[in-house]
C-alpha cells in the first residue's frame, strides 16, 4: 500500500508559510521614506563614481504610474539627464536598473 507523503507536504507548507509571513512583515514595515533614502543613496553613489558632485535635493518621489509600481524616484543630473527609479511593492527596483532620459529639460 502506497501512503501519501504527508511529511513532505507538511514541510513544504511550513516553508511557504514562513516565506509568506517574512515577505508580509517586510512589506508592512518598509516605509516609502526608507525606499526613497535607499535609491537616492544609489543615485548619489552613481554620480560620485562618474566624478559628478550632486546633492540629494536633485531627487524627488512621485507615486507609481504603472501596474505593480509603488513609487518612482526621479533624479536630475547636472548634465540635464534624468534617472527614474521605478520601485515595486516590496522595495525592489523594477527592470533591474534605472531608466535614463538623456537631454531632458
Amino acid at each position: 500500500m502506497i501512503r501519501f507523503p504527508w511529511k513532505i507536504v507538511s514541510i513544504l507548507a511550513l516553508i511557504a508559510v514562513f516565506f509568506g509571513l517574512r515577505l508580509g512583515y517586510k512589506t508592512a514595515t518598509l516605509t516609502e521614506t526608507d525606499i526613497i533614502d535607499h535609491y537616492v543613496g544609489a543615485y548619489l553613489d552613481t554620480m560620485q563614481s562618474s566624478g559628478l558632485v550632486v546633492d540629494s535635493r536633485f531627487c524627488h518621489a512621485k507615486p507609481g504610474v504603472r501596474r505593480w509600481e509603488r513609487i518612482r524616484i526621479v533624479c536630475r543630473a547636472p548634465s540635464e539627464a534624468i534617472y527614474i527609479y521605478s520601485i515595486g511593492p516590496w522595495g525592489q527596483l523594477l527592470g533591474g536598473r534605472p531608466e535614463l532620459i538623456v537631454g531632458a529639460t
